[in-house]
């Protein structure tokens, strides 16, 4: 007879503890912060970046797979978002990685008229421009970088100077 108290006031803590545990659980998950998610631009440098790293090991037919992913997340990015100039760097980036140097024109291209001054597209587009052997477009690319006293008018200028 004791043990059927026993065995039932154990049966009965058993599942009032089991149950608040539960209900806790569900109070916390309540609590936890909305995870937003990656946006296609933000996707697409990071398969960038994991291009540039697998290049640093040497992996090249791992870093085209990246660049060849990212492009295709920021093509996406392009469509579904305003239009912006770093879109169309990322693009001209990527392009010119997998040394598609027509492309990678076109969105530097593209990048430059809607922000003239940026000094990163500046930059690739000269050296991309050096890389086609177009030495008098990478001058005029280094013109435009000479008012903005940053780094980019040094690593183009010395890039043009090697040439």
């Amino acid at each position: 007879m004791l043990n059927k108290i026993f065995l039932s006031f154990f049966f009965i803590f058993f599942i009032v503890t089991t149950s608040n545990l539960y209900a806790n659980s569900q109070g916390y998950r309540d609590e936890l912060p909305e995870l937003k998610r990656l946006t296609d631009l933000s996707i697409g440098i990071r398969r960038i970046n994991k291009g540039l790293k697998y290049e640093k090991k040497n992996k090249y037919k791992k870093a085209n797979k990246m660049y060849t992913e990212a492009i295709n997340f920021l093509l996406e990015a392009n469509k579904n978002q305003n239009i912006d100039p770093n879109i169309f760097f990322y693009l001209g980036f990527a392009y010119n990685k997998l040394k598609n140097y027509e492309n990678a024109e076109i969105y530097y291209s593209l990048g430059l008229t809607l922000d003239p001054k940026n000094s990163y597209i500046n930059l690739y587009i000269g050296e991309l421009y050096l890389n086609t052997r177009r030495v008098n477009l990478a001058e005029e690319r280094l013109k435009v970088l000479s008012d903005c006293n940053c780094i980019e008018y040094n690593e183009l200028k010395e890039s043009i100077s090697k040439f």
